[in-house]
C-alpha cells in the first residue's frame, strides 16, 4: 500500500487532473474554429482571440497532461502550477459569464460532452480541478513521477486508486446524464402556422408568445407581444461582453433596412446601457433590458441569437431561434422573402 494518505491523494489527484487535460485537449484537436467561437462566447479579450492561440489550446492541455504523468518531483509540481493557472483563468471567464446571465457553451470537452452550457456545476468542476492542482503543486516535490509511482506500487494500491477514479467517473457521468435529461425535458416549440398580412400564410412556425417582459430604455416594462406596438418584431439577443456580438451589432441597421418598417428590430440584453454605448453602440438604439427571463421563456440558450415574434394580432413565436451572425442573416433574408411573397399575393 501507499505509505501515507498524502501519497494516495497525490496519485489520485495527478491521474484525475492529467486525464481531464488529456480528454479536454484531445476533444478540441482539429476544432480550432469552434474553440475560437467558445473564446468569444466566454468574453476572452479580442487581442487573445487569435487562430494560432485557439489551435494551441489543445496542444497546451495535452502537454500539461503528459507532463503530469511523466515528470518527477519539482517538475511535476511546476507543471501543476501551470495547470492551476490555466484552470483558474478559465474559471474567471466562467464566473463572468454567470454574472452576466449569458447562456453559452464553454467548449470544454467538444463533442464528448452531453452539454457544455456554462452553469454553476461548470464552475464547481473547475474549482475541484484548481484544488487538485494546488495539492499536487504542494506535495509532489519529494515523490517520483506518477508513472514510476504507479508501476512500483503493489496491486492493492493500484486497485484502490483505480476504484476511486471509477467512482468519480460514475459521478461525473451521472451529472452529465442529468444535464442531458434536463435539456431534453425543456419546453419545446409546438408548431402552429402564423398568418401573414392580408390573410396570406407565411412559411414560419412557432408557439404562442410566452408571458415574459423586457424593460424599455425609460424604465417601462413591456410584454413581448407589445414590443413592436402591434407589428412583428425581430428580437436579437446580445451582450456588451460577448465577443461575437460586436459583429452582429454592426449589422443591426442594415437588417432593419432590409426588413423595412413592417417588422421592427429590437435588441434584448442584460448589459448596462453605458457598456452598450462603449462596446456595441449600434445596439443602443434598439435596446431593451432585463433579457434573462425572455431568454429562458423563448428557449434561447446562447448569444448572439435572434427570433421572430408575431405582432399583437398574431402573438406567436414565428421562427426557430437563429444563432450566430450567419444564421441571423439567413433569418433576415427569410423574412424579406416572406414579405415579398405576401406582397406578390395581394
Amino acid at each position: 500500500m501507499f505509505t501515507n494518505p498524502v501519497e494516495f491523494i497525490l496519485m489520485f489527484s495527478t491521474g484525475f487532473v492529467a486525464s481531464v487535460l488529456l480528454v479536454s485537449g484531445g476533444a478540441k484537436t482539429r476544432r480550432t474554429t469552434r474553440t475560437l467561437d467558445s473564446m468569444a462566447d466566454l468574453g476572452v479579450p479580442a487581442f487573445a482571440r487569435r487562430r494560432w492561440i485557439a489551435a494551441g489550446v489543445p496542444l497546451w492541455e495535452i502537454s500539461l497532461g503528459v507532463a503530469l504523468l511523466v515528470a518527477p518531483g519539482w517538475y511535476r509540481a511546476a507543471t501543476a502550477v501551470l495547470a492551476l493557472g490555466t484552470f483558474a483563468l478559465f474559471t474567471v471567464f466562467l464566473v463572468r459569464v454567470l454574472r452576466r446571465g449569458d447562456e453559452v457553451d464553454c467548449g470544454c470537452f467538444g463533442p464528448l460532452s452531453a452539454s457544455d452550457r456554462v452553469t454553476g456545476w461548470t464552475v464547481a468542476r473547475n474549482a475541484v480541478l484548481v484544488a487538485a492542482s494546488a495539492f499536487i503543486a504542494l506535495t509532489a516535490p519529494p515523490y517520483p513521477s506518477f508513472l514510476v509511482g504507479l508501476l512500483s506500487a503493489d496491486g492493492s494500491s493500484v486497485l484502490a486508486v483505480a476504484l476511486t477514479w471509477s467512482l468519480l467517473t460514475v459521478a461525473i457521468l451521472a451529472v452529465a446524464v442529468f444535464q442531458l435529461r434536463q435539456r431534453d425535458t425543456d419546453p419545446v416549440s409546438s408548431p402552429s402556422p402564423l398568418p401573414g398580412e392580408h390573410g396570406a400564410e407565411v412559411a414560419l412556425e412557432g408557439i404562442r408568445l410566452p408571458d415574459a417582459e423586457l424593460v424599455s430604455p425609460d424604465g417601462v416594462t413591456v410584454p413581448l407581444h407589445a414590443l413592436g406596438y402591434g407589428a412583428p418584431v425581430l428580437l436579437v439577443f446580445l451582450s456588451a461582453e460577448c465577443g461575437k456580438c460586436a459583429a452582429v451589432a454592426k449589422r443591426l441597421p442594415e437588417w432593419q433596412r432590409m426588413i423595412g418598417a413592417s417588422v421592427l428590430l429590437r435588441v434584448a440584453t442584460s448589459s448596462r446601457p453605458d457598456l452598450l454605448k462603449e462596446r456595441v453602440p449600434e445596439a443602443l438604439t434598439f435596446a431593451y433590458f432585463g433579457a434573462r427571463s425572455a431568454k429562458r421563456a423563448l428557449g434561447v440558450e446562447r448569444i448572439p441569437s435572434a427570433v421572430l415574434l408575431g405582432g399583437l394580432q398574431h402573438p406567436y413565436v414565428a421562427s426557430p431561434v437563429a444563432h450566430r451572425e450567419d444564421e441571423i442573416d439567413a433569418l433576415v433574408r427569410g423574412i424579406v422573402a416572406a414579405q415579398t411573397e405576401v406582397r406578390a399575393g395581394t
